[in-house]
This record gives C-alpha cells, sequence and structure tokens, in this order.
C-alpha cells in the first residue's frame, strides 16, 4: 500500500515558486489568481523594493515583471536578480531595451514552461 502511494505523489505536479512584480491593478489580480489556479505558489510585489525584499527572504523559481512597471525598473531589479539569484527564470512581460537580462520578454516565447506561457500569454 504504502509503494502506490509514494508511486501516486510522483505523479502530482511540484509547486513552482513565482515572484510576480507589477504596479496594482485589476489585470495583475487576474494574473495572479491565473497563476495560482495553475498550481503556482505566487507572492505579488507591488513594486522593485519589495520584490527585491522578497528574494532576499524566500525561494523563487521565476521572477516575472508585469507590463505596468517601467522598463528602466525592470531593468535595474533585473540586473541585481540576475547576479543574486542566477538560478531565477526573469520574464518581462513588455518589450525592455536589454533583452540579454531576461530569460523571456513575452509569455508567449518557447524558453519558458508550457504551465506558465499558457496562463500569462
Amino acid at each position: 500500500m504504502s509503494k502506490k502511494r509514494a508511486s501516486k505523489s510522483k505523479e502530482i505536479p511540484t509547486t513552482s515558486s513565482i515572484l510576480l512584480v507589477g504596479a496594482p491593478s485589476p489585470s495583475l489580480d487576474r494574473k495572479k489568481s491565473g497563476l495560482e489556479g495553475s498550481r503556482f505558489d505566487v507572492t505579488l510585489a507591488e513594486n522593485i523594493c519589495y520584490a527585491e525584499i522578497y528574494a532576499e527572504t524566500q525561494y523563487f523559481d521565476a521572477a516575472v515583471y508585469d507590463d505596468s512597471l517601467p522598463a528602466e525598473e525592470k531593468i535595474a531589479l533585473a540586473s541585481v536578480m540576475r547576479v543574486r539569484w542566477p538560478w531565477m527564470r526573469l520574464v518581462s512581460l513588455g518589450p525592455v531595451s536589454s533583452q540579454e537580462l531576461f530569460d523571456a520578454i513575452e509569455a508567449s516565447e518557447s524558453q519558458l514552461p508550457e504551465s506558465l506561457r499558457s496562463v500569462l500569454g
């Protein structure tokens, strides 16, 4: 019986921790709800200062920068995160000039896991 439980537990997808950074808005709330509905553990940071504090104290698999953030703030935060937390995937929703800092610029890019693309795209 315990072997069956062990095999079933492997079938359950692991939850990824996402740091969602953006200005408070109904759109951002919908993205957060969509991510949570897709079994992501989401922490919402209302600005880049909170994002850096949360990243310092918690583990995140990815940081998603909403298009409500100015491009300069996205770049400043990505510069810090790329050095301090190199394993974290960085996604910018919306264009930025320093694309090399990000793993993906649009939610539709193939570098993102399908589960993340389907929610954010």
